[in-house]
């Protein structure tokens, strides 16, 4: 079989291809429309924040969660979330400030991603100016 015997098959292959990407960026952004009107976007004052997240084994972690300005410590395992303790103490509130002024671990998908393309983006234009000299 010769490559023009191929040719219109890979066509139909790649054109297929395109129609369902196509079809699936479309949905996507007349879902991500709906959902704007609909109010499902967070405004930047958000109700619930994770403050922060400490993994001590396998599906077992400890959570600090601050829930309409009141900061509390949760536990979860694999399928149980607990309450563990109310933080109230002024001293302990002050040094998580920094932590809820700084999150790195949260935000949404999109600006996880962004920030992780903004970081690869720069890892290989250093390797591209490393290569020249």
């Amino acid at each position: 079989m010769g490559t023009m015997e191929l040719f219109p098959y890979i066509v139909k292959i790649v054109s297929a291809l395109a129609i369902v990407v196509g079809v699936m960026i479309i949905t996507v952004y007349f879902v991500k429309k709906i959902m704007n009107k609909a109010g499902g976007r967070m405004s930047d004052e958000e109700l619930i924040k994770i403050l922060s997240t400490k993994y001590i084994g396998p599906k077992n972690s400890i959570m600090i969660v601050e829930v309409a300005g009141n900061v509390m410590i949760l536990g979860l395992s694999n399928n149980r979330l607990s309450y563990l303790k109310s933080i109230d103490n002024e001293a302990s509130l002050e040094r998580l400030r920094p932590l809820q002024d700084g999150r790195t671990g949260s935000g949404s998908f999109s600006e996880q991603l962004s920030l992780c393309k903004t970081r690869l983006l720069s890892m290989c234009s250093f390797t591209q100016e490393g290569g020249k000299s």
